[in-house]
């Protein structure tokens, strides 16, 4: 029998993409056709400095795009500081850019989006970002109504940054991650190429698949979920548990890591407004403040928040067992294997399992749960935290 109240009432989001594309080698032989079809003819690139001067992905790039080439700024840096931005802002400004490209990680395609907000609607980015009223448990939008560039983005990990209108993006003033939310920054095309992830290192292949996991998870754990979204979901845990560790143990295996890479496009659909969760709140403020990788912190938080939410979500944990092939016990019997079977993933992965793992400071943790309590992603949370002590409390089971 189900814990919770029967529900079915709300709203849903559903990305503006007009284009995905995908299979091996299609970021270098599908480019210009988007070019052609978006009418741009000055491409500009953002990305990061590994990606442009460490492998061939990005001069393979360029040389695809030939004369249409006008710039590529390669200091996007991990979780999007604003100097970043600003400085991505102008080169493209110089440039006279009609089209950005945005490759990489989820710092460089949410660095992308960001560029294209600068260019239309200015340098002042106090006054564009979201603000989250933790009490009122509402939150205020600017209305950012400057046309944007379009945009294309060819991402190298499982960050799902690309399916979205938001833009988490590091304010030097708090520590702390901004939200930004714009419909004109969803990409126009999304290009789906596996070849692109190939340098990706294992670590991070792997962390961004839990994130992607994470995603799934608390997506269908949230308030703010529809039945579109759940059957994604629940698909979605399919495909990390059938692809991923196979993908980490064998780079060259691109049906697999083409797979995963289906798996933040269904994620990303169907959701309400406000954010997955409480976990996604704590993310952001690790990956800001205490320099912790998206996919790193997904990999440490996600088991506690699915510890956290069992008391309200009890079923739906069940549902999220089956997913993952356990199948014929209670509900809470399901809901703990579940939950250790996320934790066992992770260890065969290789990958941090506690904060002191990931070296964030234990003196950070009060200004991390400070932080989490204002962010926009707690709308959507099952089970709203009452206070940061209560957040703070959770950061510390997870040290």
């Amino acid at each position: 029998m189900s814990n919770t109240p029967q529900r079915l009432e709300g709203e849903a989001e559903i990305p503006g993409a007009t284009k995905i594309v995908f299979g091996p080698e299609k970021a270098f032989t599908a480019i210009n056709a988007e070019l052609d079809e978006i009418g741009a003819s000055r491409a500009f690139i953002v990305t990061g400095n590994t990606l442009a001067n460490k492998t061939d992905l990005i001069p393979r790039l360029v040389k695809a795009l030939g004369k249409r080439s006008v710039g590529v700024f390669d200091g996007m840096r991990m979780h999007t500081p604003r100097d970043a931005v600003l400085a991505s802002a102008g080169m493209a400004r110089k440039a006279n850019a009609d089209v950005l490209i945005g490759v990489g990680g989820g710092s460089p395609i949410v660095g992308t989006k960001g560029t294209a907000l600068v260019l239309a609607e200015g340098e002042d980015m106090d006054a564009l970002c979201t603000r989250y009223d933790h009490i009122a448990k509402t939150y205020a939008v600017p209305k950012l109504t400057h046309r944007k560039l379009p945009i294309i983005v060819i991402p190298t990990t499982l960050s799902a940054g690309e399916f979205n209108s938001s833009m988490g993006i590091t304010n030097p003033a708090t520590g702390g991650k901004d939200i930004f939310v714009d419909p004109g920054v969803v990409p126009h095309t999304i290009v789906l190429d596996p070849v692109m992830t190939s340098a990706t290192p294992p670590w991070l292949w792997g962390s961004t698949g839990v994130k992607g996991l994470q995603n799934a998870v608390e997506r269908y754990m949230s308030r703010n979920r529809s039945p579109f979204s759940e059957g994604l979901g629940l698909e979605a845990i399919k495909i990390v548990f059938r692809y991923l560790k196979k993908s980490v143990d064998d780079p060259s295996d691109m049906f697999a890591r083409g797979n995963l890479q289906f798996l933040n496009w269904m994620t990303a659909f169907g959701g309400g407004k406000g954010g997955f969760g409480l976990g996604h709140g704590i993310c952001h403020q690790l990956g800001s403040m205490c320099h912790v990788p998206h996919g790193v912190a997904g990999c440490i938080v996600l088991p506690h928040m699915m510890e956290y939410n069992r008391t309200v979500t009890l079923e739906r944990q069940r549902h999220i067992a089956e997913a993952m092939g356990i199948v014929g016990v209670s509900d809470e019997e399901a809901s703990v294997q579940a939950t250790a079977k996320v934790r066992e993933l992770v260890q065969s992965l290789g990958l941090p399992g506690r904060l002191r793992d990931a070296d964030v400071k234990e003196s950070d943790l009060p200004k991390v749960a400070e932080l989490t309590l204002r962010d926009r992603s707690l709308n959507g949370a099952p089970r709203p935290p009452k206070d940061a002590v209560e957040i703070l409390g959770l950061l510390r089971k997870m040290y």
